[in-house]
């Protein structure tokens, strides 16, 4: 398993390759696009930190980081692009091209196979947003070109499973620190920030606000049936609808499944952060990652990463920050 860590300025590369990074996702944000669509990133993140500014840096950091065997991979991920914004996306992706980048990660599956058919002969990485929910979505983008998928946040251990040992040569990330979020990605709409103060004073994003949850299951013999209220996956929605998304979520006790299945590379969320909190996600993730090559019986690994997350986050494990949250009910 590889660490994929968010990467924003040249300076941050050493660092965090000496931290455990084994690859880079990045974004990058001319003042160009900015004038001409300022509601509307090209990566899914808002003018201000979490951004390149300039594609001479981006190389800069590209090739500072293959020196060191590290990938660096862009992101061209917004939902969609409308045809009046390709031109521009595509000085983008070619502006990465040029700058040396491993791989895009995309969403927008209409780009990719625009990609495809111009002949780009550049890896692609399906982001969170194309919303894998099955091994049949993963073989869809496979087709497509895709080399690796991104899976949701909200996917179970035994969905991933699933996944996985279907497609085994397909290469899968997974989101493992930070920006837990009780919606699917792929249906999000980025409203933020639109729950004004003086009509919901306590939510900060209108996705926030409280909402019923009912989970219908298809039982064995074909029927739908009520899955139970005191299920993970219902008390951990009902929770969340109250709870900030940034209060440190984390997914590492699973690493032990994960070890197992093969899995590609760990996501850490974090484009933006202080190089600080990068270097301490990474060093986290890298000495459990450490850990568990050593094959530890799996109640030794959970009692670790537990008393890890403590010591370094200063929090003791909680179900509704945990991305997968089955791993605290055995």
């Amino acid at each position: 398993m590889k660490i994929l860590s968010p990467l924003d300025a040249i300076e941050e590369v050493e660092q965090l390759a000496a931290a455990g990074a084994d690859e880079f996702y990045c974004g990058l944000l001319e003042e160009e696009w900015y004038e001409k669509y300022p509601v509307i990133s090209i990566n899914r993140r808002p003018a201000g930190k979490g951004h390149f500014r300039r594609f001479a840096d981006l190389e800069e950091a590209v090739a500072a980081s293959h020196a060191l065997h590290r990938k660096v991979f862009f992101t061209v991920n917004e939902h969609y692009y409308t045809q009046e914004q390709l031109p521009l996306v595509m000085k983008y992706i070619d502006g990465a091209l040029h700058a040396g980048v491993d791989a895009l990660i995309i969403t927008d599956y209409g780009l990719m196979a625009y990609l495809r058919d111009k002949k780009y002969q550049m890896p692609f990485h399906m982001s969170t947003g194309g919303t894998v929910f099955n091994w049949r979505t993963a073989q869809f983008y496979k087709e497509l070109g895709a080399e690796r998928i991104t899976l949701p946040r909200h996917l179970t251990i035994r969905e991933i499973q699933s996944i996985v040992s279907t497609l085994p040569s397909m290469e899968t990330t997974l989101f493992i620190m930070n920006s837990r979020c009780v919606n699917v990605d792929g249906f999000c709409t980025f409203h933020h920030g639109l729950a004004r103060k003086e009509i919901f004073p306590m939510f900060r994003n209108a996705c926030m606000l409280t909402y019923h949850v009912e989970a219908v299951a298809i039982n064995e013999a074909g029927e739908s049936e009520m899955v139970s209220h005191n299920s993970p996956v219902v008390q951990r929605q009902k929770i969340w609808e109250t709870v900030h998304v940034d209060d440190h979520p984390c997914g590492a006790c699973a690493l032990y499944e994960f070890s197992r299945m093969g899995i590609t590379s760990l996501k850490i969320v974090g484009r933006g952060n202080t190089l600080e909190r990068k270097i301490e996600d990474v060093t986290f993730l890298n000495t459990l990652r450490s850990y568990v090559k050593e094959k530890p019986a799996k109640k030794s690994f959970r009692e670790k990463a537990r008393r890890l997350y403590n010591e370094t986050y200063h929090r003791t494990c909680r179900l509704h920050m945990c991305y997968y949250p089955s791993v605290m009910m055995d």
